[in-house]
Formats: structure tokens, sequence, C-alpha cells
């Protein structure tokens, strides 16, 4: 009965997407695909590690006016952890709004691989609601609320948690570079903490080494502490 639901839904975006692109043909009829590689030293996500080995983080995307359709994933190089990503973002200008399907291959959560199986106690889903606030030219705040609704985000009972997660970032240059400076914390017990708390603090930056006049190479750097945790993590990442 799931599959027949999932598959029902996909087809439900699939017609709903051909809709919104030929709606967008007809005002704008440019359509952009979007691919990147991003080699990280180690996988943080929101204040949490993932992976302390190196990660490959491909990015996919295809956007038509206001809506990207995209996956994103992770696969550790010496670690047995794969992460594939499905996400849908409608844009309306600062405002973004995006639907997340995370799928995390866990031996000790997953009974076996299943990518189809929506059972709450054995999926390896994570389905996600959130909304961004980009900010303004003259006031680059941006911040983003995000909370589970649907996955293995449950407690002891099996019910689900909502674990819901609130970010702000501002951007600041100092000297030659541009720190994105951020601060984020679990809104309720749940998926990122046992309780309500700052989890996720720091800055990235970002450098281009120019090789050539046609290919330069972009290298970050990221600074994370988890005050809730007392853990701290630095990551190099190189984007292709």
């Amino acid at each position: 009965m799931m599959k027949k639901t999932l598959l029902s839904g996909i087809i439900l975006l699939l017609l709903n997407f051909n809709l919104a692109l030929a709606q967008e043909e007809n005002q704008n009829s440019k359509v952009s695909v979007d691919y990147s590689v991003d080699f990280v030293s180690r996988y943080v996500w929101r204040g949490l590690l993932y992976g302390s080995n190196p990660n490959i983080q491909p990015t996919i995307s295809l956007t038509a006016g206001g809506l990207t359709l995209g996956s994103w994933a992770s696969f550790g190089t010496s670690q047995e952890y794969s992460e594939i990503d499905l996400f849908a973002t409608y844009t309306i200008g600062n405002l973004s709004f995006t639907l997340y399907d995370y799928y995390n291959e866990y031996e000790w959560k997953l009974d076996s691989v299943d990518y189809f199986n929506w059972d709450k106690k054995t999926t390896g889903h994570l389905v996600e609601g959130s909304v961004n606030w980009a900010g303004t030219e003259s006031f680059p705040l941006s911040i983003t609320l995000a909370s589970f609704f649907y996955g293995y985000d449950t407690d002891e009972k099996g019910d689900q948690n909502y674990s819901a997660y609130l970010e702000l970032g501002y951007p600041v240059k100092i000297g030659d570079y541009n720190f994105d400076l951020f601060v984020g914390g679990a809104l309720n017990e749940g998926f990122y903490y046992h309780e309500a708390n700052i989890i996720n603090v720091g800055f990235k930056t970002t450098k281009e080494i120019e090789f050539s006049d046609k290919f330069k190479l972009p290298i970050s750097a990221t600074f994370v502490v988890n005050p809730a945790k007392e853990d701290v993590f630095f990551v190099v990442g190189i984007t292709l």
C-alpha cells in the first residue's frame, strides 16, 4: 500500500512539474541544469558528525523559474555510510520553501537496504519541510526553519518527534575574505539533542585558487562548534 502511495505521489509530482515547466516556458523559456561535486575532509551537518573520514558529495539540480528539483548525496571514502537525498524548492523573491527526503543507510537502523521501505520502524527515510528567508541587500540576515514530519525521527514509543531546527546566518567581509557566520539550535527534544539547545555555531569561508585564466578551484574552510555536545569540527572542502 505504501509503495502504491509513493508511486502515485511521484507520478503526481512529475505531472505538477511538467505543468509548472509549461507555465514557466510561457513566461521564461530558460531551464537550467546545475551539477557539482564537493570533496570534504569530513561530513558535518547542523553540528552533527556523520562521517569522520573524507566524503564525496555530488549535487545535481534542474531549475525552471522559481522551481528547483534536485538530488544531493554523500559517500564515505573509507566508511560504510551512504546518503542520497531528494529535494524540491520553490522560491518567491527572498523566500523559499523546500521539501527534503533524506535517505540514509544505517546498519543499526535498517534490517536490510530497501529504498522503498517507508515503515517508520525500519525506514531509512526522513522527510522534512523547511522555509528560508534569504534576507535583503541592506540587511542580509538569513533565517532557516526546518522540521521533520515523517520517517525514523521517532521516540521510544514510536511517535513522531517532529524535531525542529532554527538557524540564523549573516555574511561579513574581513580583508579579502568573505565569511558566512551561522548559529543554529534544536527547538525541541528529538533527533538533534535531548532538549532544546544551541548545537551549531561557526563560520565558513571560501577562496578560489587560480591555476590559469580558465581554471579556478574553490576551496572552503568551515569551523563548527556544537556547544550542547561540547564538540568542535574543522572541515576543508574542494568544489568541482
